[in-house]
This record gives structure tokens, C-alpha cells and sequence, in this order.
């Protein structure tokens, strides 16, 4: 059986009546986030809380993935924690009326969150989360720092502060988002050549023995060991299309999940310096001036329309 996934939010505190992680994560209680079923707990605030999760991977619990939330009163954007520091500095107590002061939590110094946040397309996600290296020094950092802390392994886990309710519109479906992120597969880097020839841009068909086949897409492939995108393009276009092209500008990077893999799309600017096309992985070309003549694999599509725009 899967793992499940573990999410935690908290109850009120201070002057608050309610916290939105708690209803959050009572809201995703039962669902399914890529085959593993979330499992999910309101963590009382205070010491004992910021041990739950630590307590049950000590105990000898292993989940798929952790997601701690909680309350950030003062943002009006969610923010994505990548660092749990290792001290606890209270500006108010606890819940159970504890109020620390420069203290540290294991004299071990910060500890890093282990997800992939450069494969995870922050920019094109539900409510444009922030990246934050300062999860505060109250219970919330003190709780990612004690689950990191007793985490071994791969087991990605990350705090996910949220604004009070009136600043966010879906956080149910960025903290879905969220889990979905954590659970796919790593990114491979592609390199995609904009071939650019008298105001028009190539497109090229998956020949019917390719996977995809009878999708359009851009020329190029997968970065090979040591290459960046100008080394990628330069052969890969020659492989696919026996053509010889000088790799200009960066147009931009575009991720697309493939549900079996996920890519990073490097697409450059390319122009043909040499060569008769020659088609070995692709059975049609279609010169194009806009992105709406053929039908595109991916993110293809949003590629062809920025570099009309452009």
C-alpha cells in the first residue's frame, strides 16, 4: 500500500478565533494527492504540537511526503518555507503559555527543507505563493525544525504559511497544488530550438514510431551529461533534422508534467547557419507565423504564442 501523506495545520491562537491550516487540513482529510492518501491533524500550539510529527517518525511512521501549515497574520501572500532556523523566540506565548527567548532548538543550526522548489514552476501556481527563507521563531518554525530534523531519507517536507482568509481565494487548491508538487517526478531538462526563418517559426510532427506521435512540437531533446541548452540545441537539431543552427537568445523556460515525466523547457532562438532538412524522429514540418495553425504537444502552444508576441 502507498504511503500516506502527512498534513498538519493549527488550532487558534492569540487573539484568533480560527486558523485557516487547521481548516485546510481538515478539508484535505481523505483525499488522494497521486495515489497517496492524505492523513491529516490539527496540532495544538505549543510544544507538544511541534513534536507530533517528529514523535511519529521516531516511532517508526514513513510518509510519502510531510506538509506542514500554519498561519502568517501579517502576509498577504502565501509563503513556501525553505529553512527552519534553529531558534525559538517567542513574541507572544504559546497556547500553553510558554515564551522563549533566544533559544535555540537542537544547537545543530538550520536546517534546509528538501523539496525541489526550482521544479515546481512557482510562477504559474494557484494564488503566485512566495519563496521565503524565514519561517519566523514561534511554533510554526519550530515544527518544521523538529520533522527535519528526525527525518532521514528523501521524504520531501516543507512548512506552507498562509495569509488570513480574506487575502487568499483557493488555499485548498494551492495546498493540493502543493502536494501534487512534491510527489512528481524531478524535472528533465529539454532544450526546444525556436528555428526562426523570414518572420515564420518551424514546427515539426511526431512521426507515428514516437511517443506523442502526431503532435507538433519545437525541435531538440534532452540535456546530455555536462551540456547546457546551446550544446543541446546545437546537436539535437542536427540529429533530428541534419541542420546546423547558431543557439541565440533564451525566449524562456516553460515546466509541463507529462504525468509520467516532467519537463523543463530551455527555448532558444535558433537560426539556421547550414543544411537541407532532413526529418529522422518527426514526419512533417510546418513553417508558422502564429500558434493556432497546428496542434501543439505540452506547452507548446504558450511557446508558439510568445514568440509571436515577440
Amino acid at each position: 500500500m502507498a504511503r500516506p501523506i502527512l498534513v498538519t495545520g493549527f488550532e487558534a491562537f492569540a487573539a484568533h478565533s480560527s486558523n485557516i491550516s487547521g481548516d485546510v487540513a481538515n478539508t484535505l482529510s481523505g483525499k488522494t494527492v497521486r495515489g497517496h492518501e492524505i492523513i491529516s491533524k490539527v496540532l495544538t500550539v505549543d510544544e507538544e504540537g511541534s513534536n507530533y510529527a517528529s514523535n511519529l517518525i521516531m516511532n517508526g511512521e514513513r510518509f510519502a511526503a510531510i506538509m506542514h501549515m500554519g498561519l502568517a497574520e501579517k502576509e498577504n501572500k502565501a509563503r513556501i518555507e525553505l529553512v527552519a532556523k534553529d531558534i525559538l523566540d517567542f513574541r507572544i506565548p504559546d497556547n500553553s503559555g510558554r515564551k522563549v527567548s533566544n533559544q535555540s532548538i537542537s544547537g545543530d543550526g538550520n536546517l534546509q527543507s528538501n523539496i525541489l522548489v526550482d521544479d515546481w514552476d512557482i510562477s504559474r501556481m494557484i494564488e503566485s505563493p512566495k519563496v521565503s527563507t524565514d519561517a519566523g521563531e514561534f511554533v510554526c518554525n519550530e515544527t518544521l525544525y523538529r520533522t527535519l530534523h528526525a527525518l532521514e531519507g528523501s521524504t520531501p517536507c516543507f512548512f506552507l504559511h498562509l495569509p488570513l482568509k480574506e487575502s487568499i481565494d483557493d488555499p485548498v487548491g494551492l495546498a493540493m497544488e502543493c502536494l501534487d508538487r512534491m510527489l512528481r517526478p524531478a524535472c528533465i531538462d529539454v532544450g526546444a530550438g525556436a528555428i526562426i526563418r523570414n518572420g515564420e517559426f518551424l514546427a515539426a510532427r511526431r512521426a507515428p514510431s514516437e511517443k506523442h506521435a502526431g503532435w507538433w512540437e519545437f525541435p531538440g531533446g534532452k540535456f546530455e551529461p555536462g551540456e547546457d541548452a546551446y550544446d543541446c540545441l546545437k546537436r539535437e537539431i542536427m540529429e533530428e533534422l541534419e541542420l546546423d543552427v547558431e543557439v541565440l537568445e533564451k525566449i524562456g523556460i516553460w515546466i509541463f508534467d507529462h504525468d509520467d515525466v516532467v519537463v523543463r523547457l530551455h527555448v532558444h532562438e535558433c537560426r539556421i547557419l547550414d543544411g537541407e532538412i532532413v526529418l529522422h524522429v518527426h514526419d512533417k514540418i510546418q513553417w508558422c507565423s502564429g500558434p493556432d495553425e497546428v496542434p501543439w504537444l505540452g506547452p507548446d502552444y504558450e511557446i508558439a504564442a510568445a514568440i509571436s508576441a515577440k
